[in-house]
């Protein structure tokens, strides 16, 4: 064979290996999406990260731990983020240049420790009497003869906040008998293991399929209908933060989010299991 063609065949071959390792390359650097915020939004939004990422390729969606509302909307505000989680509506004062997407209402319900027999529903007076420590023993509700355990969350937590507005009012005082938490994780670990306990927690994957009873409030139960329409009054309004000018690879995400199989997944991280209902 001519040197010029074996000098040509080399070129030719080491052009292709050089594409070759540069589509390679190309093809294992995934576009990053970070998002971060609030836990209880981060929760429901993870199985619809991975819906998406098993349907896509060259995109990761990765979550930061777990902070509260504001956040992930600073996060985003300071290019750490590229969606921030809020687990209540953003004033227009927070939201500033950045823009809002409502994802879905979940349930803030009461749930019970499985030693709590003979109780399936509380009314508004009997929950404010738990809070407020006039209401101290099980017995006065129909239940065993046991002193009730509170576990609550602090002040400046939004499930306290929709606590307050649908059910306590905002100057109930709560009794110093509460063992108070910062976080819903928190209080959900508690829950499992002490028993008489109460608290008030979103309803999420864990909370259906831990060993705790849901109750119902004033004799509405926490469905997703009763949610949606608004008879179960208690609920969280869970959403995302975005930039203004959201990258192409978040605009893509949130197109899935909103696509019946995107919905279906969201709504099924905040429904309550056939069990419970």
């Amino acid at each position: 064979m001519a040197p010029t063609v074996l000098a040509a065949l080399g070129r030719a071959i080491a052009l292709g290996l050089l594409s070759s390792c540069a589509s390679n390359e190309a093809a294992t650097e995934a576009v990053l999406i970070q998002v971060g915020g609030s836990a209880e939004t981060l929760e429901v939004l993870e199985g619809v990260a991975e819906a998406y990422e098993a349907s896509v390729e060259g995109v990761e969606i990765s979550f930061l731990p777990p902070s509260q509302s504001s956040g992930g909307i600073q996060g985003v505000k300071d290019d750490l983020l590229d969606m921030g989680a809020v687990s209540s509506t953003p004033s227009p004062s927070e939201l500033g240049a950045l823009q809002y997407a409502p994802l879905v209402q979940t349930p803030l319900v009461f749930v019970v420790h499985e030693s709590v027999t003979g109780i399936d529903d509380l009314t508004q007076p009997q929950v404010q009497g738990i809070y407020d420590g006039s209401i101290s023993n099980w017995r006065e509700l129909g239940g065993p003869d046991a002193d009730i355990i509170l576990l609550d969350f602090t002040e400046d937590e939004n499930e306290k906040e929709v606590l307050r507005q649908a059910v306590l009012g905002e100057d109930l005082a709560i009794t110093d008998q509460a063992i108070v938490f910062p976080e819903d994780d928190e209080i959900l670990e508690t829950a499992i293991i002490t028993p008489y306990s109460i608290a008030a927690i979103p309803l999420e994957d864990d909370v259906q399929e831990a060993s705790l009873h849901i109750l119902s409030l004033d004799g509405v139960a926490p469905t997703p209908e009763n949610v949606q329409s608004g008879t179960y009054g208690m609920s969280l309004a869970l959403g995302l933060v975005l930039a203004e000018s959201p990258t192409p690879a978040v605009e893509g995400f949130m197109d899935f989010i909103a696509s019946p199989e995107g919905q279906a997944i969201l709504l099924a991280s905040t429904a309550l299991s056939e069990e419970d209902e």
